[in-house]
């Protein structure tokens, strides 16, 4: 009977450990690798395109992380980061081809309603 509590804690430890360690980083670069992975398969990057994008991802998630340290409301935080996104569209117009525009512009409408950045639009 020992031996079971013993194996079943040691299952919960592994269990737990393994829960912890697989946490999301939220490290703006962390941030930033984990958006422009979704982007790359999303939107069939190039390497290229994603060295391009790399650097307005990480300065967008700077200036989020900068307003939340300044304890920034988040009523304030969503105005600053639509304007920031209206920006990021404009410089990605550059980048992107208006196919990958328009694809990036739905996935950013189904992360504002709750979709989540990566999601798909479920079939109906």
């Amino acid at each position: 009977m020992k031996t079971i509590k013993k194996v079943l804690v040691l299952t919960f430890a592994l269990l737990a450990g393994n829960y912890v360690t697989q946490a999301q980083d939220f490290s703006p670069e962390a941030m930033a690798q984990r958006q422009i992975a979704r982007m790359e398969s999303e939107l069939k990057l190039s390497k290229e395109q994603s060295d391009k994008i790399w650097p307005l991802l990480t300065a967008n998630i700077e200036k989020m992380m900068e307003m939340r340290q300044n304890g920034m409301g988040m009523e304030q935080m969503r105005e600053a980061m639509m304007k920031n996104g209206q920006a990021m569209i404009e410089s990605l117009k550059g980048i992107l081809t208006p196919e990958q525009l328009s694809k990036y512009q739905e996935m950013q409408a189904r992360m504002r309603q709750g979709g989540g950045f990566g999601q798909r639009p479920q079939n109906k």
